[in-house]
């Protein structure tokens, strides 16, 4: 198995337990906060999808997000370069309830990029460097990045979930390997 074979492996694996866990959620589990700090599972989704989105197309690839270049922002109502970094409490609360169908969408087309991407890559082009200013941070160094933070929101998001609906809130599947 090469490395590209491996983040991909990855990459799905996380996507279908993100898509699993979220698929039925309501509108109302989508915006929900345990606490006035706390993240909403709607907002972490879509920070989730815009991190993936900055870090693949403009920070690696220095093209333009597909969030602006193909209008997700127009049809969210949101700023073309916010994608939660530095969000308030206060942001954070008001928030929007976004289209859980859509956002998905927004998602497939994010992954469809990335793993464009990540299958024209070579071994030489893991080590290779995105930007002048973060010298300490590789292409490899990116997909780590992402893999930790995609498990991470995920843990988070199916923890949030299980807060609202209980025990056996999310289906055997989610916690079985493949």
């Amino acid at each position: 198995m090469t490395l590209n074979d491996f983040i991909e492996v990855a990459l799905n694996r996380e996507q279908a337990l993100l898509w699993e866990a979220v698929q039925d959620l309501t509108p109302e589990e989508l915006v929900w906060q345990p606490g006035p700090a706390a993240n909403p599972i709607g907002w972490m989704l879509w920070h989730n999808l815009r991190v993936e989105d900055m870090w693949i197309q403009f920070f690696i690839q220095g093209q333009p997000e597909l969030w602006e270049r193909d209008g997700w922002h127009e049809k969210f109502g949101l700023p073309t370069r916010d994608n939660g970094f530095g969000h308030t409490p206060e942001q954070v609360a008001n928030f929007p309830a976004l289209d859980l169908a859509e956002l998905l969408r927004y998602g497939e087309a994010v992954r469809a990029g990335t793993l464009a991407y990540l299958r024209g890559l070579t071994p030489e082009d893991f080590d290779r460097i995105p930007r002048e200013r973060r010298p300490n941070l590789s292409v490899a160094g990116v997909m780590r990045l992402l893999l930790g933070e995609f498990y991470q929101h995920q843990g988070q998001i199916a923890y949030l979930k299980g807060l609202q609906r209980g025990a056996g809130a999310l289906p055997p599947s989610y916690s079985t390997p493949d």
